[in-house]
């Protein structure tokens, strides 16, 4: 014979098995972040790091790592740090599917990145490519990126932060003047 109170604590036990049943399946399809060496096997050397474009000067943006791999594309991840100071990057398997963002000139070699500047403490402006060409001439690119479509990609950093979307960049080098 069951009681009020066993069928009331059975109720929210299932419920809650439920519940965590479904975190756990949201948080198994979200990336986490992984260890640079990992990332770097499929989207190339870190090459230079900044900061993502932010609307406003209460923070710089998260940050964004910038990897070039043997094809020459260059690939803007988010980057963390974790209790040990290792760096990690997210980068969620559909990543390597996702559509070009921006082009640079072939030849040209990544030596940094910036944000450009506002002219105001409002934001942080646009990501700049810091590039060289071919003749030692350096110059600035600024360069936009998008969002992995669906559903948030990565989870937050600090666990148990929430999911976030990917906002990432895919550069490819086009032959100058192009």
């Amino acid at each position: 014979m069951s009681t009020p109170f066993g069928a009331a604590a059975l109720a929210t036990i299932v419920i809650g098995m439920g519940v965590w049943a479904g975190c756990r399946q949201v948080r198994d399809r979200q990336a986490p972040y992984r260890p640079i060496a990992e990332v770097e096997r499929t989207y190339g050397s870190l090459v230079t790091a900044g900061n993502h474009p932010t609307v406003d000067q209460h923070g710089m943006g998260e940050r964004v790592g910038l990897f070039q791999d043997a094809s020459g594309t260059v690939w803007g991840l988010p980057l963390s740090v974790d209790g040990s100071a290792h760096v990690l990057a997210c980068a969620p398997p559909t990543l390597s599917k996702a559509r070009v963002t921006g082009t640079f000139d072939a030849g040209s070699m990544l030596i940094g990145s910036t944000n450009r500047p506002t002219g105001w403490r409002g934001g942080s402006g646009d990501l700049e490519l810091l590039l060289r060409d071919k003749r030692g001439t350096i110059h600035w690119k600024a360069v936009q990126g998008a969002d992995l479509p669906g559903e948030p990609a990565c989870w937050a950093p600090e666990f148990p932060g929430p999911p976030q979307r990917l906002h990432y960049y895919r550069l490819v080098p086009t032959p100058a003047g192009d």
